[in-house]
């Protein structure tokens, strides 16, 4: 566990390193503080933006919104794998709906969600037709890594077929599915966070940064992105932990 814990503290001060270095290079590079502001700013930025009860309000929002897509997104996801896994036929029939909701352009729905109305409910919206397409993929090719002997074994000695789903499949796959549902609920983050931007929604992460960037306020700009990006990395590093518990456990 201890292991785990450092590798994955080791992995987040890496891209934090990685990040610094190619902030000071865009800096040098760029040579205009209007577009790229110096790192002690943005850094002295991302200090007062935790003292400001708007940040918060936002910050919960954008979080609420997020959790709200990824959650329906999931249990939807996992409920049609799990019977596309056990009837061919209905993962045959679902495949060309999934790859419909796949390539669909997801700004464009924003657009027609905004015009009949509803700025805080369209980001929910928006990062579901990208989630679910995503996790519904992830968990179907989890459940068929699942080892055909065991279950050849559970079907001959009559395991119900609820049993089978709970006590085999599921377990067995749960750290394959726990590692796509990390890296979507990150996903999940980003999705809401764009379209709170289009959609101009007020009290979330996407407004801030929506009106950071029309009032010139650079600084606060970089500082706000680094949270997301921050936010998002321990979603998806807390799954990550989950995952490989789940892979002991079962050693």
């Amino acid at each position: 566990m201890k292991k785990l814990i450092w590798k994955n503290v080791w992995q987040t001060l890496a891209a934090i390193v990685f990040l610094i270095g190619a902030w000071l290079a865009a800096y040098f590079y760029v040579g205009n503080e209007l577009l790229v502001p110096p790192l002690s700013e943005s850094v002295k930025e991302f200090g007062r933006i935790f003292t400001k009860a708007a940040f918060w309000e936002g910050l919960l929002h954008t979080l609420d919104r997020t959790l709200l897509a990824f959650i329906v997104s999931f249990l939807f996801a996992l409920i049609f794998a799990i019977v596309a896994y056990l009837y061919p036929f209905f993962a045959s029939f679902f495949a060309p709906i999934v790859s419909a909701l796949r390539s669909m352009p997801v700004m464009a729905v924003l657009l027609i969600l905004l015009s009949i109305g509803g700025a805080a409910k369209a980001p929910v919206i928006v990062a579901f037709m990208s989630l679910f397409p995503m996790l519904y993929t992830g968990i179907f090719a989890g459940l068929s890594s699942v080892d055909k002997h065991l279950i050849a074994v559970s079907r001959v000695q009559g395991t119900p077929l609820l049993r089978r789903v709970t006590a085999i499949y599921l377990p067995l796959s749960s750290p394959y599915i726990l590692r796509e549902a990390g890296g979507a609920l990150s996903f999940s983050l980003k999705l809401v966070v764009s379209a709170e931007i289009l959609a101009l929604t007020a009290s979330s992460l996407g407004g801030m940064l929506y009106d950071a960037r029309v009032f010139s306020n650079v600084p606060q700009l970089f500082a706000l992105v680094t949270v997301i990006f921050l936010v998002g990395l321990l979603l998806e590093m807390a799954f990550t932990v989950l995952a490989s518990l789940m892979e002991k456990k079962m050693k």
